[in-house]
């Protein structure tokens, strides 16, 4: 690869881990939201009737807290990778500073995704290391490593930039988008709990939940690391098919979108208007 290439990528990264650190307490305050949604969320599950009565039964139970947590990381690098985009893009907006995108050589929707995704991971390294610590304080978590989990993290990670594009591409054009940056990540977190043992959903919820980005891959997360299953099972939830399909869409779509968004802020002269 030329080397200003991978000095552009380089620069990009280390100015994404910047923002990040920047941020660093914004994250530790965010921190133990995350550990108390856990602790607070689990003891309710599968007690509708009990929530109705007042009767509910406060305990943390292991294995589901274990699958919970299966199912919230990957939700967390998603928040971390498409929220964290948005507002640092509106910032360089506000800033006037945008358009030092292109003066990198690398194409401009690879400069505004390279370093975020970086970023976000470390992110939530941070984030998931210190919900484990505080959770596990309180519930044991089972959960065995299987190096089958690599592929569905990357095709988590690979959708989360593919949504976080097409967010980048719709701010660059409506700037003021925040409300359906909250929407798609509620939307997101609801439909990918139908691919654990979380919640009892209707057939069409399930049917509906591969449209979205964490579906499939937190499905196939959930067979690597808590069962028996093989990943490679190619339909259902979590399977290797929808997954695969998911992830190469959302990518494509995002930087198509990206690149309209960009196109059309251009021919409206206002690519650094906020």
């Amino acid at each position: 690869m030329n080397t200003r290439f991978v000095t552009a990528l380089a620069n990009e990264v280390r100015k994404g881990l910047r923002f990040a650190w920047s941020e660093r307490l914004q994250i530790f305050i965010e921190l133990p939201m995350f550990a108390a949604f856990i602790l607070l969320l689990g003891p309710l599950l599968g007690q509708g009737t009990r929530v109705v009565t007042g009767t509910v039964d406060w305990s943390l139970d292991s294995e589901l807290t274990s699958v919970m947590v299966v199912w919230f990381v990957p939700f967390i690098f998603f928040y971390m990778q498409v929220v964290k985009m948005f507002w640092r893009l509106l910032g360089e907006i506000q800033a006037g500073t945008i358009e030092q995108v292109y003066l990198s050589p690398l194409p401009s929707w690879l400069v505004a995704a390279a370093g975020r995704v970086v970023a976000a991971f470390l992110e939530t390294l941070v984030v998931a290391a210190g919900t484990y610590g505080i959770v596990a304080v309180f519930v044991p978590i089972r959960i065995d490593w299987d190096a089958a989990a690599l592929l569905p993290a990357v095709m988590l990670m690979l959708a989360a930039v593919g949504v976080s594009l097409i967010i980048a591409g719709a701010t660059l054009v409506w700037k003021r988008i925040q409300l359906v940056n909250d929407t798609v990540l509620l939307m997101v977190m609801l439909f990918s709990a139908s691919a654990v043992p979380l919640i009892d959903v209707p057939a069409w919820w399930a049917a509906m939940s591969h449209v979205f980005p964490l579906t499939d891959g937190v499905g196939s997360l959930y067979k690597a690391l808590l069962t028996d299953q093989e990943i490679t099972a190619p339909w259902g939830i979590g399977g290797l098919v929808p997954m695969l399909i998911t992830t190469a869409a959302y990518l494509a779509a995002g930087v198509l979108a990206f690149m309209w968004g960009e196109r059309t802020a251009k021919r409206r002269g206002a690519l650094g208007h906020y």
